[in-house]
Parts: structure tokens; C-alpha cells; sequence
């Protein structure tokens, strides 16, 4: 009875349903053999950046709606693929390894490289996607890009969170690894955006019972990218929203504090936002800063000046 009561429940390929179309704008094929799906959000008018957009854990390529709808109008290309596991991917719901969701993504900007060879190429990533920014700035090879654009990226792990937490998750994978996590009973709030929450339920690519596998293979790639900050010394911009619920002040402060003061990047912090700050209700002001980045000026709000406080603050 408890063996059957762990029995893993299957992921459904996606479908498209009335009002929720799967847009497929093409697909990278990867070194490794993937094919993953994208979607384009085409610049309007001139291109005068490309962006790959890495999305956060259980999303996928809709979740740069919301914001790509304020880049583009301004010639800003974003190609936000389907990360291995989750999406359309053929591995849905598999947990792949933090060095295959690197791998990839390095490959993927690599073939956005060499098709856009004199344009600005951006790596953009969100919650986990942002971790995997990181992670490939901190390599020993990172990808051709001019710069990244982190937002909340997923830092939570290794000594920033709490050991019996990463034990008591050890011990019920061993067990069940391929339970399935409703998050029913979790109440945090990821954004004060309604209508995006719903819109993320309702979309068919969104996972929305991860396998206990999967969450642990989440931990693992947060806590390496806690530890990769100390070696983070590229051009970016990362943000970080004071209300966010999912990536404590405390991960967050650490990996700022990590990062090398000689690194050419930009802190950001908003106190009014979320976890999901392009998609908050107070989206405008953090929107326009990641546009500036984009367009290689200077950030026209006081963001960096908060983040300066924040790292004081402490508490």
C-alpha cells in the first residue's frame, strides 16, 4: 500500500486549449541531442538586442509574455526557449542535471551568437532560469554574450537554507522519488499580479506537480549557484524584489556580498515587488530599468541605491 500510494503519476503531453495556444516559433537543436522548442517574441523595427530568455522552474517559454511586451516595441528580439524538463521538452518532468540545463543554455547562446554575429546578446534568466545565468557566468567558459539580466535569480541553497530542510528532502526522495508535489498547502505568494498567477495556472505548458526528484535536483542547482556568486565577475544587471517570498533576504544578501567588487554588475533592489517582478503589478518601474540595461545606459531609477541599503540593512 505505501509503495502504490508513492506510485509516480505520468506527465501528459501538452495540449493547446481554447484561449491557451502553444506558439512554436522553431527549435534549437542542441549538441546533446535535445531539440528544444522556442518562442520568438520579434523585435519591433530594428534589432537592436537579442535576448535568450531562461525561464524559472516549472514554466516555461510564456512566462516572458508580460515583459517582452515592453522590450520589443523597443527593437529588443527575445528567444525564450523550453528548458529540459519542463515545457513541451521531451524530458518533461525529468529532472536533467544542473550541468545539462547549463550546457544547454550555453549552446543556445552560442547558435544565437552566430546567427546575430554583430548584435548584442543578452542572457536573461528568472527565479531558476536566473540561477543558471550564474552558473555560466561563473564558468570556466561562459557563452559569447555582452551581458545578463538576472531577476531573482534562485540562490536559495547550500548554507542559505536550512539543513534540516535539505534533509528531511534527502530522505523522502530516497523513499518516493517520483512523488508528485501539488504545492497545495505552501502559501506563498509569488506575485501580486492575479491575473498572471491564473494566466500561469491555466497555461498547459506550466508543471504544476513537480516529482520529488525534480525539487531536489532544484536544490542542488541553487545551492551551486549560492556558491557560484563568488565567481560571478560579468556585465549584469540582477534584480531583487522586497517582498519576494520564495528566495529569502538573507540567500540573496549572501550571493551580492559574494559577488567580486570589481565585477561590472549592477545591483537592483524594489521594495514594493515580488518573486515574479516582470510580471508584478509594480512592473513598470523594474521593466524600464532591464530596457536601459539593454540599451547599454544608465538605469533611470534608484534601484542600485536601494540595493546599496539593503546589503546595510541586514535584518
Amino acid at each position: 500500500m505505501a509503495l502504490s500510494a508513492c506510485a509516480p503519476i505520468p506527465f501528459e503531453v501538452p495540449v493547446a486549449r481554447p484561449g491557451h495556444p502553444i506558439i512554436t516559433s522553431g527549435y534549437f537543436n542542441l549538441a546533446d541531442g535535445a531539440r528544444q522548442p522556442y518562442r520568438l517574441y520579434p523585435a519591433q523595427g530594428h534589432i537592436k538586442a537579442v535576448v535568450l530568455a531562461l525561464h524559472g522552474y516549472t514554466d516555461s517559454r510564456d512566462g516572458w509574455k508580460i515583459l517582452a511586451s515592453t522590450l520589443t516595441p523597443h527593437g529588443i528580439e527575445i528567444y525564450a526557449p523550453d528548458l529540459s524538463s519542463f515545457g513541451a521538452s521531451k524530458n518533461r518532468g525529468m529532472w536533467p542535471g544542473t550541468d545539462v540545463l547549463v550546457d544547454e543554455a550555453r549552446d543556445e547562446a552560442e547558435q544565437l551568437r552566430a546567427r546575430y554575429p554583430s548584435t548584442p546578446l543578452y542572457i536573461m534568466g528568472e527565479s531558476m532560469g536566473g540561477a543558471i545565468g550564474i552558473l555560466l557566468g561563473a564558468s570556466p567558459n561562459p557563452p559569447p554574450v555582452d551581458g545578463y539580466v538576472l531577476s531573482a535569480p534562485a540562490v536559495w541553497g547550500g548554507p542559505a537554507m536550512d539543513p534540516l530542510f535539505k534533509e528531511t528532502l534527502r530522505v523522502a526522495t530516497f523513499f518516493a522519488p517520483g512523488k508528485r508535489l501539488t504545492g497545495r498547502a505552501a502559501h506563498i505568494k509569488a506575485s501580486d499580479n492575479q491575473a498572471a498567477l491564473i494566466a500561469f495556472g491555466e497555461d498547459p505548458l506550466t508543471i504544476h506537480a513537480p516529482r520529488l526528484d525534480n525539487v531536489e535536483g532544484l536544490v542542488a542547482l541553487m545551492g551551486q549557484a549560492q556558491s557560484a556568486c563568488s565567481g560571478f565577475d560579468q556585465n549584469a544587471l540582477i534584480l531583487y524584489g522586497g517582498h519576494d517570498e520564495l528566495v529569502p533576504k538573507a540567500a540573496m544578501r549572501a550571493c551580492w556580498q559574494a559577488i567580486p567588487a570589481s565585477a561590472p554588475v549592477t545591483l537592483a533592489f524594489y521594495p514594493p515587488d515580488y518573486h515574479l517582478i516582470p510580471r508584478d503589478l509594480e512592473r513598470a518601474v523594474p521593466s524600464a530599468d532591464i530596457l536601459a540595461f539593454l540599451e547599454n545606459r544608465g538605469l533611470p531609477s534608484a534601484a542600485p541605491s536601494r540595493a546599496t541599503m539593503f546589503l546595510a540593512d541586514g535584518d
